[in-house]
């Protein structure tokens, strides 16, 4: 049998040394892949020279942007309309939203009340002149001693009893801002202010009873500016002082209030400012808010293009377009803040750089660059 081994050995090394082939050198720069190596981040500019706009990045740089707001009266600027007096209301001259000027006409009321109040009052001054004649009556008799001590007496009592009814009827219709001389079965609601109506709650032809709130009333002087900012937040703290201005105005302002939590809907952050300086604008009026956004470079948000969930620009390389990716701040209007990323002196491409993110989708996903 061990005649057999050395030739079926032989063979097969023989076999083996023939099936072997000598392996090649590693390549210093290997062939890319398909969709990977300089394509995937670098677009040639050849095809897409026409609404392409470059911008030389300047030197970051601490920034400040204007943000929208609006101004706003401090809850303590606001008042609740009342009704002093029951009644029906009859019209309602000030429309919500709409300026008044202090002591002007707001809402009237028909008030069978007020016109019972002034019925007493009238009453209560008739007996009063009356006790008052008959108590001087009664004076001169005694005076002269010709009438009785028990007449007297009785006349005086009638004249306190009479004072002090006139005096409680008149009490009564000033506790309800009326004069008693001119006080009917109108009552007439004046603005406490300047300034507008709020809101509403009564109704034309509602009955309402004393006491019952009709609206709301917001003082015209508006001491707060309401600032709603997206993320990130500014290094803001109580008692942080920035500018806030109008079309003609500027003031001084202090944050006064910080937001604890994000809006659900809006994703944005709420901050309160106090405004100091005259005149204040009035409830509603649109302002801006100089905010400090951090440091970095301000660009046209059309440069910012999102390619497979990161945020970056296209930057100039010869005649490619490059994507580099950025750190992104806040927006303001059409401008962002691009807080990292960006080289001094790199040719930014700004508007059309929709058209290399398109190209680039395509050639990562297969295509071509024309």
């Amino acid at each position: 049998m061990n005649r057999f081994v050395l030739p079926s050995l032989t063979l097969a090394a023989l076999l083996g040394l023939g099936g072997c082939k000598p392996t090649p050198p590693a390549s210093a720069d290997p062939a890319p892949a398909p969709g990977a190596g300089p394509s995937v981040d670098r677009v040639s500019l050849a095809a897409v020279q026409s609404g392409l706009h470059l911008l030389e990045a300047p030197a970051p740089s601490d920034l400040t942007v204007w943000f929208p707001a609006e101004a706003a009266g401090d809850e303590s600027a606001q008042a609740l309309l009342t009704a002093p007096v029951s009644g029906l209301v009859a019209s309602a001259p000030a429309a919500p939203g709409r300026p008044v000027a202090k002591g002007a006409p707001l809402l009237v009321l028909r008030s069978p009340e007020l016109a019972d109040l002034k019925s007493r009052w009238l009453t209560a001054q008739a007996r009063l002149r009356r006790a008052q004649t008959d108590l001087a009556r009664e004076q001169r008799l005694a005076a002269a001693q010709a009438g009785a001590k028990r007449d007297l007496e009785s006349a005086e009592a009638e004249h306190a009893s009479a004072s002090a009814e006139a005096e409680s009827a008149r009490i009564a219709l000033q506790a309800r801002g009326v004069t008693p001389e001119k006080a009917d079965g109108t009552y007439v609601l004046h603005a406490p202010a300047a300034g507008t109506v709020v809101a509403w709650k009564a109704r034309l032809g509602q009955g309402v009873a004393m006491n019952e709130e009709l609206g709301t009333f917001q003082a015209a002087s508006a001491s707060l500016a309401i600032l709603e900012l997206p993320p990130p937040a500014p290094a803001w703290r109580l008692g942080s002082r920035t500018a806030v201005r109008s079309e003609n105005r500027t003031w001084k302002a202090e944050v006064s209030g910080l937001p604890a939590t994000m809006g659900e809907m809006t994703h944005r952050m709420t901050y309160r400012l106090r405004l100091s300086g005259a005149p204040l604008p009035i409830p509603g009026m649109p302002l801006e808010v100089q905010v400090p956004v951090g440091r970095g470079i301000l660009l046209s948000t059309a440069a910012l293009q999102q390619v497979e969930g990161v945020w970056g620009v296209f930057l100039q390389e010869g005649d490619q377009a490059r994507f580099q990716p950025v750190r992104r701040g806040p927006d303001s209007g059409r401008s962002t803040l691009v807080l990292d990323g960006i080289p001094v002196g790199a040719k930014v491409v700004t508007d059309g750089s929709y058209l290399l993110k398109s190209k680039l989708m395509r050639l990562k996903t297969g295509g071509g660059d024309e």
